[in-house]
């Protein structure tokens, strides 16, 4: 998702935002601009970030949690979640994505995983997919809206891989792969789980699908010596709100931590 540059303050220091863009041949969304490509890392709607000791950050493209401090390495991340029903009466030619992964907060680099949504027209197309930012996302098989979805990146040292997971509870599909960094280096500097506006192949961020809420819970990142939820004492939580590009009114937004493992996204329009 790409092409688009922006940056957000952690713990003092300014974490710098890179979007680029990258082929996925997904199901077309009914847009000039091309297929959807989910994924990607976040593009912050302020040049420059939050003010100093802000712990909310608008983004043009993410909206949900990440976490992050300075100096720390994350090992994994999971979640669950439902895919969520979207509206394509409604948001004709729209796309959204729900998904868990480490870096893309501050960094140029993304290892993730999740499921998406293309609108072609008025007609949805669900599947699930995963990426090595900055390679191409990979589509992997089918989903369907209400299904039970299991998702986790976890890195293994010993193999200098990612292993990422997705599990369709309610259809049983699965699908593991193990990847090494895309990137010239992948420093794994945040955890997210998110709800995003995905781009065009060509870099803009498409219209987002009415996917009404997304609901995650079980919610967990790690280092290699610390577990926790998305809010713990040992890393800076952030609340990442989606704006529009054009309208830079909320398009999308995360609600409150429920006891750091569970929250709702809700989208409030289309870009």
């Amino acid at each position: 998702m790409r092409k688009l540059a922006g940056a957000a303050a952690a713990t003092g220091a300014a974490i710098s935002v890179v979007l680029a863009a990258s082929a996925f041949s997904a199901p077309r969304a009914a847009a000039a601009n091309g297929p959807a490509t989910p994924g990607g890392p976040m593009a912050a709607a302020r040049i420059g970030g939050p003010p100093a000791g802000t712990s909310t950050i608008d983004s043009y493209n993410w909206a949900g949690y990440a976490v992050a401090r300075a100096g720390l390495a994350f090992r994994s991340v999971r979640a669950a979640f439902f895919v969520p029903y979207a509206d394509c009466r409604g948001t004709p030619g729209a796309s959204s994505s729900h998904w868990v992964g480490l870096d893309g907060l501050g960094s140029s680099s993304v290892e993730q995983i999740g499921v998406a949504v293309s609108c072609a027209g008025t007609k949805a197309h669900y599947y699930a997919w995963y990426e090595m930012y900055p390679k191409s996302v990979q589509m992997v098989f089918q989903v369907h809206p209400g299904n039970a979805i299991q998702a986790s990146v976890l890195y293994q040292p010993s193999r200098r891989k990612f292993l990422l997971r997705l599990r369709d509870i309610s259809s049983g599909r699965h699908f593991t792969r193990r990847a090494r960094c895309a990137a010239s280096a992948c420093t794994r500097s945040s955890a997210e789980v998110i709800s995003e506006a995905p781009s065009s192949a060509a870099g803009k961020i498409l219209p987002l699908a009415d996917y009404r809420a997304a609901g995650f819970t079980a919610a967990a990142v790690s280092t290699a010596r610390r577990h926790g939820g998305l809010r713990s004492p040992w890393w800076r939580t952030y609340r990442i709100v989606g704006v529009g590009q054009t309208s830079h009114r909320v398009s999308q937004q995360p609600s409150a931590l429920y006891q750091g493992l569970a929250f709702n996204t809700y989208w409030l329009r289309r870009r």
